[in-house]
């Protein structure tokens, strides 16, 4: 079965990384992941925003943890998607979880490249831990050591690599982090690679495929794919049409 990922919330139809975003995703039953992306404020909150910076996404400009988090909530982070969204805000973690909690499950990015956010890894796995949402919450990044940080923290938590450029050794990554799945950029898909996985009992999926014919060719071909989108609407008419990959 295809499983269905709203990258950033509904974001092809409300705000990304938003509340709106979140509660439009949540009101459709086939999506199975919302995925979102967390820094840490000033003064160490999880807060969720893509960008290492403000100024595209709100009008603020500059860091994301060079502001407080009181600071952060100040600002809008509606608006420049559509005046139906003026005044959303910068969500922190714990509210997304309170939000989604029982209801979809979750593909959390911490956004660490670069060394930042120090601790990150332990502040997340808290609030899991707090809000007992270890079965609905799979941690990623980029940062690879910044999984294999998560996992030693702790192991029962799931854990996936976000993977640049074509993927190569992902054995030995998946190994040396303890992570357990693998995303992939959507042109870097080949038979032999998913073929590879499959017989590893390793989960892949693939980021982030929008247009329609560039999804309805992944899912007639690959009909356990993993696939992250923007327009997860789309996604759904074309697997709502083909049995074969409901």
């Amino acid at each position: 079965m295809i499983t269905i990922v709203a990258h950033r919330g509904w974001s092809g139809a409300a705000p990304e990384n938003t509340m709106a975003a979140f509660a439009l995703a949540l009101k459709e039953p086939g999506i199975h992941f919302i995925e979102l992306d967390v820094h840490l404020s000033k003064d160490g909150v999880p807060v969720v925003i893509h960008d290492h910076t403000l100024d595209r996404t709100t009008n603020g400009t500059g860091p994301v943890e060079s502001y407080t988090y009181e600071q952060l909530r100040e600002l809008d982070a509606g608006s420049w998607f559509g005046p139906a969204f003026e005044g959303q805000k910068i969500p922190s973690l714990e509210e997304v979880f309170e939000l989604t909690k029982g209801r979809c499950k979750l593909a959390v990015e911490l956004k660490t490249m670069g060394g930042n956010y120090e601790g990150i890894e332990r502040k997340v796995l808290a609030l899991i831990e707090q809000r007992e949402m270890k079965d609905q919450v799979v941690l990623s990044s980029f940062d690879h050591d910044s999984m294999k940080r998560a996992h030693e923290i702790d192991p029962s938590v799931m854990t996936g690599l976000i993977l640049f450029g074509k993927p190569t050794l992902i054995w030995e990554q998946l190994t040396y982090t303890g992570a357990s799945s693998i995303s992939i950029h959507h042109e870097f898909v080949t038979d032999e690679l998913m073929k590879e996985m499959y017989a590893r009992g390793i989960d892949i999926g693939v980021w982030t495929v929008d247009e329609p014919e560039k999804l309805a060719r992944i899912a007639a071909q690959y009909p356990d794919m993993r696939i992250t989108t923007n327009h997860p609407d789309r996604l759904l008419s074309i697997t709502r049409q083909q049995p074969a990959v409901r």
